[in-house]
């Protein structure tokens, strides 16, 4: 997608102000262009960055499952459903998504080493960028997430 489409899909949604406790935004900016317009646009508190290394990301997003018919997500590493390859809910198939092959894994991979992760260090150098580690139960992650962000909020 065009970073001035992308931008203008950020720019209408936040333009409606009904996140009055703030919001968070997955996957944008995901390259300097994007980021230049949104610190340009936009005051924010900090960049969450969840520090994964590729091969437990390949495994995780390898291991998602999709139901055919109701959407749950499934991921058979940490939600397995009761009944292999069926639906808790509804029963029906789950699935692959089209996406989610080893090469397609791989190249997305590559995008974001050579498009986003640069432009953390524009982030580190305005101090924003908040860092846990992803490899932790997701409990743990949250927590760290919310100490280290109340603590930048606060002890500033």
């Amino acid at each position: 997608m065009p970073d001035d489409v992308v931008e203008e899909v950020v720019k209408q949604r936040l333009e409606q102000h009904d996140w009055n406790y703030g919001f968070i935004l997955d996957g944008f900016p995901r390259n300097s262009g994007q980021a230049a317009f949104f610190l340009e646009s936009y005051d924010i508190d900090a960049v969450l960055l969840i520090e994964v290394p590729d091969a437990v990301v390949q495994e995780r997003i390898l291991n998602r499952r999709l139901c055919l018919k109701c959407g749950v997500d499934y991921n058979l590493i940490f939600h397995r459903p009761a009944l292999a390859d069926r639906c808790d809910i509804c029963g029906a198939a789950l699935i692959a998504r089209a996406d989610d092959t080893p090469e397609a894994v791989q190249a997305r991979l590559q995008d974001y080493h050579t498009q986003t992760e640069p432009i953390l260090e524009l982030f580190r150098r305005k101090e924003l960028v908040v860092t846990v580690d992803g490899t932790r139960p997701a409990p743990e992650v949250h927590q760290d997430l919310r100490s280290q962000l109340v603590y930048d909020r606060n002890g500033r």
